[in-house]
């Protein structure tokens, strides 16, 4: 079941495993928090889990887990990274949040990047982690979560995102890390705008790309199978290989319908992970209840949902 000696590149708009594309998808998850190793991932054919670093300053990237600064346990990203390869799976490390000496968190959702008092931080943190694990083909690095105002406020321009995305890439890169890396779309990760006019740029300067976008609102909201294949198949058309990094039923603004969503992205086999790989079925977007079966309180059946979406 090893991933360990497989090698994953990117070939115009295709995401390859040994030379051949593939058709995976799977979940975001907690284990920095606790590490989940039951075979529940497997039931549901769960190929890759794109993680969770939610204070990416303390978070321990070998050995023991640690107690950081807000009291919380993290367990180390090459345990989580042993798990999961254990199991044939893909594993996505990716920067949630940044917490200060004093304890206090920071998301990094919705933040022009480049602009933060951390990021000189950032970068050192994340080389550590590029460090760890160059060579390990199986583990990609996504750059930032969400970045930018959802409605391109805060002084945002494509520009910004360009440079940001280069500076972000060539931090990592010169590390010798040449595993495959997600960028972030624009527009708190939801928009393939800045994708569609300056991508082409990073896939020159760079290979092992691949655009991360997430099918909130503005993919859900007023998009149709119709709309959504034409927004797919114009990425495709500009040769970006695409990953959906996070797709729920439920965001600001409130429930949303997903299976127009799923219908094309199993078509188009664009990797698609779910939100959120949780036993709670009080959170509307947990795929799973207390019991571990699908949730689907309050929210148009998303547990079960999803869980057809991977297995069928």
């Amino acid at each position: 079941m090893s991933s360990r000696n497989s090698i994953y590149t990117t070939d115009g708009s295709q995401i390859l495993k040994d030379g051949n594309a593939i058709d995976q998808n799977g979940v975001n998850a907690l284990n920095t928090f606790g590490i989940d190793n039951s075979s529940l991932m497997q039931d549901w054919n769960i190929k890759i889990v794109r993680e969770f670093i939610g204070n990416l300053r303390e978070q321990p990237i070998t050995g023991n887990a640690v107690r950081d600064s807000k009291n919380q346990w993290l367990h180390s990203l090459q345990q989580i990274v042993e798990m999961h390869r254990q199991q044939g799976r893909v594993t996505i490390l990716c920067p949630f949040g940044w917490v200060d000496t004093n304890g206090n968190q920071q998301l990094l959702t919705g933040l022009n990047p480049s602009e933060q008092l951390f990021f000189e931080a950032y970068k050192e943190r994340m080389q550590a982690i590029a460090n760890q694990f160059k060579g390990q083909s199986d583990v990609w690095l996504e750059l930032w979560n969400e970045p930018y105002a959802f409605d391109d406020s805060n002084g945002y321009t494509h520009e910004m995102w360009l440079k940001d995305q280069l500076e972000m890439i060539q931090n990592l890169r010169e590390t010798g890390f040449d595993n495959i890396i997600l960028v972030p779309g624009n527009g708190q990760g939801q928009s393939e705008d800045a994708i569609l006019v300056y991508g082409d740029q990073i896939t020159t300067a760079y290979d092992n790309i691949v655009f991360d976008l997430h099918a909130y609102e503005n993919w859900l909201i007023n998009g149709n199978e119709t709309t959504i294949q034409n927004r797919f198949t114009k990425l495709k058309n500009a040769n970006f290989p695409i990953i959906f990094g996070e797709i729920g039923v439920i965001n600001t603004s409130g429930l949303m319908q997903v299976q127009d969503f799923l219908k094309v992205a199993n078509r188009a086999k664009i990797p698609t992970l779910g939100w959120l790989w949780k036993k709670d079925q009080n959170d509307q977007n947990a795929l799973m209840d207390g019991q571990g079966n699908p949730n689907d309180l309050n929210n148009n059946s998303w547990g079960t949902t999803f869980f057809n979406f991977l297995t069928d």
